[in-house]
């Protein structure tokens, strides 16, 4: 900034020379402008496609109450371990939610077996739908907020609170080889993103020029 003050047209500076000031000005201002745009877009590409190949897992509690919280958690343990062995062979989330269409009678009788077990007579309901979720951090990930596929498991009236997790990638069961094919996918949810463009070089050139 400094450099630039000083490169300010004093009351004596011709007019070819503040003219080109101008110019140089509106040239960097318009470059930057367009590299943030083109960055913003490329970021924004990148989280609908992880929205797009994450499955995520969302069991809702008939109520807040101890037992009910017990329940739902009893309900999670019993699913994830059938959903495990389920998926995990699949090689991508389509495959995972194919997998699970073919498996959801199983799964609604394990969620139902295990509240039945536990001495509740609260009924299960499971489907697999398209649900917005906010941006949310996990312990080691991190995933954009966006629409995605869900299976959806609802216990009793499902007015408590919720528990989820990623079924695909097997992030839930703490899989340390559970990636996203696409390795920009992975800077995002695993860290170390960034947008890279060659006008963000040709910015910093334009600017150099004018400060130097």
């Amino acid at each position: 900034m400094k450099k630039l003050l000083q490169k300010l047209p004093s009351a004596g500076a011709s007019p070819l020379r503040i003219r080109k000031i101008l110019e140089w000005g509106c040239a960097c201002g318009l470059l930057l402008t367009i590299v943030l745009t083109a960055a913003a877009v490329r970021y924004q590409t990148v989280c609908a496609r992880v929205c797009g190949d994450t499955l995520r897992l969302h069991i809702l509690a008939n109520s807040d109450t101890v037992e009910d919280q017990l329940l739902k958690l009893q309900v999670r343990d019993a699913v994830l371990e059938q959903v495990t062995a389920a998926t995990q062979y699949a090689e991508t989330k389509q495959q995972a939610v194919q997998t699970l269409r073919t498996a959801m009678p199983d799964l609604q009788r394990t969620a139902q077996r295990t509240l039945r077990h536990a001495g509740s007579s609260q009924q299960v309901q499971c489907r697999l739908e398209e649900i917005p979720f906010a941006a949310r951090r996990y312990s080691g990930f991190w995933l954009p907020a966006g629409t995605y596929t869900a299976l959806r498991i609802e216990l009793g009236s499902a007015q408590g609170h919720n528990w989820f997790c990623v079924l695909y990638p097997a992030l839930c069961v703490g899989s340390s080889e559970a990636r996203y094919a696409d390795t920009e996918e992975n800077a995002l949810v695993f860290g170390g993103y960034q947008v890279r463009f060659a006008l963000l070089d040709t910015a910093r050139n334009v600017w150099q020029k004018i400060t130097d």
